[in-house]
């Protein structure tokens, strides 16, 4: 359950739902698997697993939220072989070449003659919503998946006005700042990986692993206006990850020591142990995203609103 990736949107608005509230909400999209001719489906599944009912896990006012998409598996190698077939056939009987339209409506009817048969594929996307701080954090390392979920969460509760989490300070300046003096703000330490990029009529993009950021060929790529766009960090002996130009969190890891404050606990089931990880974690990341905020310059009250539909 530990996330992996951050994808992070402030409300503009506070949450008012209860858990309780929240529960009969998500009930409405319960997760069904894909029908016979179903290429995917996307509903909402209890956080515990088979561990639990639920559709909602309460923690210390934190409400985690777990939602289940599974897709039809069609080989688009298979699609492609029987179209070829098909259309060689139309072509030797009739004598004819088949047009474009026509084309289309036989990869149609492939599809559909082959989705009953085809395997599905799931995943699960973990999500937690902190009314006390104004957060919808979503384990996701890419928006596209983020904001499938925050649509579907806005589809059960009506409305959910969100912003991306977004700064006063533009955050590829800032972190190419950190990196040409070797020193990041108070709490945080450089890794040893990041992405430079150049202007965009440049073209050059430079990706360093395990490299020494303090290095002079790394101010020197510095000195040719390349600027951050990916930088690996570590917060208070506590996380580390990659952070990127969108303030998006990738490859998330909590320390051991974090880790084994969760061990210390002993829980003696697994609803327990899942209460357990997500305390800890979600207050690890309330003080890693509040030094985020501040290390930025402040939250930015005037981001792009996204999706704000029946406010």
């Amino acid at each position: 359950m530990w996330f992996k990736n951050l994808r992070v949107y402030r409300l503009t608005k506070p949450f008012s739902l209860s858990a309780e509230e929240l529960d009969e909400a998500l009930a409405q999209k319960v997760f069904q698997p894909c029908g016979k001719q179903d290429l995917h489906s996307y509903g909402w599944v209890s956080p515990l697993g088979r561990n639990g009912k639920s559709l909602v896990h309460a923690t210390n006012g934190y409400l985690m939220v777990c939602a289940k998409r599974q897709d039809k598996i069609l080989p688009g190698g298979v699609v492609r072989e029987q179209l070829e077939e098909k259309i060689a056939a139309i072509s030797q009987a009739e004598g004819r070449n088949v047009a474009r339209a026509e084309k289309q409506n036989l990869k149609e009817e492939i599809i559909f003659s082959l989705l009953p048969r085809a395997l599905t594929r799931s995943q699960l996307q973990y999500a937690y919503i902190a009314p006390q701080e104004n957060w919808v954090v979503i384990n996701a390392s890419s928006a596209k998946r983020a904001e499938e979920l925050l649509g579907a969460l806005r589809d059960v509760v009506g409305s959910l006005p969100v912003i991306p989490f977004a700064t006063k300070q533009i955050p590829s300046q800032t972190m190419t700042s950190w990196l040409a003096k070797s020193e990041p703000p108070t709490g945080f330490t450089l890794g040893d990986e990041c992405e430079l990029e150049a202007p965009k009529d440049d073209g050059r993009l430079i990706r360093c692993k395990k490299q020494d950021l303090a290095a002079e060929e790394m101010l020197n790529h510095l000195k040719t206006d390349m600027v951050v766009r990916k930088l690996a960090i570590s917060w208070q002996d506590a996380v580390e990850c990659v952070l990127d130009h969108e303030l998006a969190v990738r490859r998330l890891k909590f320390s051991e020591r974090i880790l084994d404050q969760a061990g210390d606990k002993q829980p003696e089931t697994a609803a327990e142990e899942f209460d357990v990880d997500f305390a800890i974690m979600a207050m690890e990341l309330r003080g890693f995203l509040e030094a985020l905020q501040e290390a930025f310059g402040g939250l930015d009250t005037k981001a792009r609103a996204i999706s704000l539909a029946d406010d």
